[in-house]
């Protein structure tokens, strides 16, 4: 049965509609825009619209249309060609997918207005309010907790990177995919971070979007900044983590501004806690103040469990925010009724917020201390002490066998449970962690060095000793194609530009060449590809090992025989076929294995069979510190905020604090040198290396009392 959407018809759902191009009852288009067949209508009670299930042949998908008494007002139809503009413009699992022609204009044959209609990609699975009640209103773990926190967070990561804000997250506008993965939906109130918007805050002509519970105050009064969306996102954590609605007078006392969640949420930790208690004080500037040192700060939490670190010992009843009208885009001081929720050693510094100019100013070394819990990278503050070493253990947990030859690549995906290795057995494999299982078996025709994954992790990519770089959909290992004869020698490195529009590999010889990964609508870019070949190509010095881009794509770091700089803004400008000159950092006195950079673009770090790691100054290009403790060849690094974890052929991994450029942590008992290692989110590690072609899992003992 096809479905007629002419508000006017007398019967949208006329029986001899099935297979017709034209409603029986009003002559109006049943196929839209020559593609999409209306089947069913979902809901008439969405907001502004109403919503129905369409199919594209034989894929479902979501109309929504505008309904038509909105269609004079302007700030409306604003909102709903708003959430249109924004999804066209991402490319995420976290997100729905909408092409750029997915918003379109419908006229009824009757001659009434066009209707407003934009076409998505149809999530299957329930919201996240219908999944509570499903599992009969349990509160959530904090395992579930750390993952889905982690993955909302990575999805406004793009969106805000994409100058937008949502403005209006609560657990009916995130769903779950089959796939464990959540969506963020209904961007119709997304606002786009303007010069002029930032400016205008608290006009009356801004729309206002209040979802009871899960607004911030300053969003309420009509002035919502990005930091709006972490209130929402904490408020919607505590409902998890509590089942119970915000507005529950065991969670929240309105009348003193009290929170007093932690008691009800016993399962959670006081790390985690305070992480949530930030995303929902009061004023925007408490907040932290980008989704970069929420990630972060989930990275510490993480490394805590991981380590056996004591716990936060703040107390777990209220969190008293201060009655406060403040308005966070003016010059401000904490009060002092506040201070409860700094760290020890703020009251020491109190020129660290001496004043607030804004929000996009927010003074950087102030809320570095807030959301790190400590002082600055590099603050040179003469009062810190030289880290005391505790020596940490592992214990065998299980072994992944069926590989037949060395294993050379490792890599874990975001859901924590999804592990791909590519091996010299000419394979590439799938394993399922829970059930410490092999689910796919993908072939090339020769031995496997590297893999990587599209930014969605919806795609792998797999290259080698054939020459061949080979595409896979994830989680099925179903092959997509493949770029035959890409390189002239084998190829040693793959990695995937931050923003998914470039893939680049490097081979043995030291030729680097980039790929248009995507195409003008973001999908992935297969035949192009192969068509055109790679956009340029560049000459390093020597074998590349890895590769690196900086996270604005600015620069591309290969490290290898020489650990080499190129500035991608100069190969734009270049003449086709023209040659840069890289920009090559000295400090090594052999090959480079592995590097890394920090979350803010300035510290590059670089492993090397010296058995040392080097830090460089992305600014000056210079060298700032050597980390010295290594006592084999330094084979790879893992970055977690203020923390490296770096691993030799010593079979010993050491944990830095990039603050003290000193080792923390020292963890032994591995069988076997590491090659190659990742950490799942239950803290145990996975390593590759020795003379067994085998993945090895790992559990950290108990620390030892330190020395």
């Amino acid at each position: 049965m096809s479905l007629c959407i002419n508000p006017g018809c007398r019967q949208p759902n006329h029986p001899d509609n099935g297979g017709s191009s034209t409603c029986a009852a009003c002559g109006s288009a049943l196929v839209l825009q020559g593609r999409y067949r209306v089947m069913r209508l979902i809901s008439s009670d969405s907001g502004f619209g109403r919503v129905y299930e369409a199919y594209e042949r034989n894929v479902p998908k979501i109309l929504k249309v505008l309904k038509e008494g909105y269609n004079v007002n302007d700030k409306v139809v604003e909102l709903f060609r708003r959430e249109a503009q924004v999804l066209s413009q991402l490319n995420h699992p976290g997100v729905p997918r909408v092409e750029s022609e997915g918003y379109f204009l419908f006229s009824p044959a009757d001659g009434a207005e066009p209707l407003h209609c934009l076409v998505m990609e149809k999530i299957e699975g329930p919201n996240l309010k219908q999944w509570m009640v499903q599992q009969g209103n349990h509160p959530i773990s904090e395992k579930q907790a750390m993952l889905w926190l982690t993955q909302i967070t990575d999805v406004l990561d793009l969106v805000h990177q994409h100058n937008y804000f949502h403005r209006d997250i609560k657990p009916e506008n995130i769903m779950l995919r089959p796939s464990g993965q959540l969506v963020l939906v209904d961007f119709g109130a997304a606002r786009e971070m303007t010069q002029t918007y930032m400016a205008n805050l608290g006009d009356s002509g801004i729309t206002t979007v209040s979802s009871a519970g899960y607004t911030p105050p300053e969003q309420e009064q009509g002035q919502a900044v990005p930091q709006s969306d972490f209130y929402a996102l904490g408020r919607t954590m505590i409902y998890l983590m509590t089942a119970r609605l915000p507005n529950d007078p065991l969670i929240y006392n309105s009348r003193t501004n009290a929170f007093a969640w932690r008691s009800l949420a016993p399962q959670i930790s006081a790390p985690l806690a305070d992480l949530v208690d930030e995303l929902i004080a009061p004023a925007a500037a408490y907040r932290p103040q980008t989704t970069a040192v929420i990630l972060d700060r989930l990275a510490r939490v993480r490394s805590r469990q991981v380590s056996g670190l004591p716990r936060s010992t703040r107390s777990a009843a209220e969190t008293a925010w201060p009655m406060t009208t403040l308005n966070p885009h003016e010059a401000q001081t904490l009060p002092e009724p506040s201070r409860s929720f700094l760290p020890p050693w703020f009251d020491q510094r109190p020129w660290l917020l001496a004043g607030l100019t804004g929000l996009a100013l927010a003074v950087p070394l102030s809320w570095y201390a807030l959301s790190h819990g400590g002082p600055p990278f590099g603050s040179g503050d003469p009062k810190v002490t030289a880290p005391v070493l505790q020596d940490l253990t592992v214990s065998p947990v299980t072994v992944l066998t069926g590989h037949t030859a060395d294993i050379y690549d490792l890599l874990l995906l975001r859901d924590g449970k999804t592990l791909i290795s590519a091996s010299a057995d000419n394979t590439v494999r799938i394993w399922d962690l829970e059930a410490n299982a092999l689910r796919h078996t993908l072939a090339h025709d020769n031995v496997v060095q590297a893999i990587a994954t599209t930014v969605d992790q919806t795609t792998l990519i797999s290259a080698g000793d054939d020459r061949t770089i080979r595409f896979w959909s994830l989680p099925d290992g179903r092959p997509l194609g493949q770029l035959d004869n890409a390189h002239a020698t084998p190829i040693r490195a793959l990695e995937v530009s931050r923003n998914g529009r470039v893939l680049v590999s490097a081979d043995s010889e030291g030729t680097i060449k980039l790929w248009p990964l995507t195409d003008s609508t973001g999908a992935l870019n297969l035949l192009g590809m192969s068509m055109a070949g790679p956009s340029h190509t560049l000459e390093a010095d020597g074998t590349v090992n890895d590769l690196l881009f900086t996270r604005d794509n600015s620069t591309l770091i290969s490290g290898g025989k020489s650990l080499q700089l190129w500035n991608l803004a100069s190969l734009e400008n270049a003449a086709p076929g023209a040659a840069i000159a890289p920009t090559t950092l000295v400090g090594h006195s052999s090959f480079v294995n592995r590097i890394d950079i920090t979350d803010d673009d300035k510290t590059l770090i670089s492993a090397s069979a010296d058995q040392h790691v080097l830090l460089w100054d992305m600014v000056t290009k210079a060298k700032s510190a050597v980390l010295e403790g290594h006592k084999s060849y330094v084979n790879t690094l893992r970055l977690e905020g203020p923390r490296l974890w770096s691993a030799d052929a010593d079979k010993t991994i050491l944990v830095w604090d990039l603050q003290q450029k000193a080792p923390i942590q020292r963890i032994t008992g591995f069988e076997t040198d590491i090659w190659r290692f990742t950490v799942q989110p239950n803290g145990q590690i996975i390593t590759i290396g020795g003379d067994q072609p085998y993945i090895r899992v790992w559990r950290l003992d108990q620390p030892n009392p330190p020395k």
